[in-house]
């Protein structure tokens, strides 16, 4: 496991500056910027996740610059996709001499995909999710108007044809 540059010693009931907590928030909000999740920034930085998460629902300013920081996460998850898209997999060439991507890569790529299209999927479903939602709306998005009908303008040719086809739907009665 790799060590990590700590800024502050994480200790039991440590109380932290106004001065520090800013400090530790910006560098945890610049590495989630760059892609890398919460959790690890946060352990990079020297902060227990949960405190930090705390720091963030006690602050509006430091809320705001998370929700931020997390969006900007999402989308570079959505850009390591078309990373590893982009990457050729490995060749390997066979007795015959024949140069050919190896299957085990290609699965191994395409499972990296898919476990980040998923993730996608679940952080940011109206950009990233597969579910396409019909609506039916009204003018500028609002609600349906029905119109009543007039049956007093209408002729007897009209009102047999409406009929008929009331009869025809099982409607006889005219409610519906």
């Amino acid at each position: 496991m790799p060590t990590y540059n700590r800024l502050v010693d994480k200790t039991m009931g440590k109380k932290y500056t106004e001065a520090n907590k800013k400090l530790i928030a910006q560098k945890v909000f610049n590495m989630m910027e760059q892609g890398v999740p919460c959790g690890k920034s946060c352990f990079s930085a020297g902060i227990a996740k949960s405190t930090f998460l705390g720091w963030t629902k006690q602050s509006d300013g430091l809320g705001v610059q998370y929700a931020r920081a997390n969006e900007a996460m999402i989308h570079s998850i959505a850009d390591e996709i078309l990373e590893i898209s982009d990457t050729d997999p490995v060749t390997v060439v066979d007795a015959a001499g024949v140069s050919r991507y190896d299957s085990a890569a290609v699965q191994h790529q395409r499972l990296r995909v898919d476990s980040r299209k998923w993730l996608l999927s679940k952080m940011m479903p109206k950009v990233y999710g597969d579910k396409a939602v019909q609506e039916h709306v009204g003018a500028g998005g609002g609600p349906i108007t029905v119109a009543a009908l007039d049956l007093k303008n209408l002729s007897d040719e009209e009102l047999d044809n409406m009929e008929y086809l009331m009869q025809k739907s099982g409607n006889v009665d005219g409610q519906v």
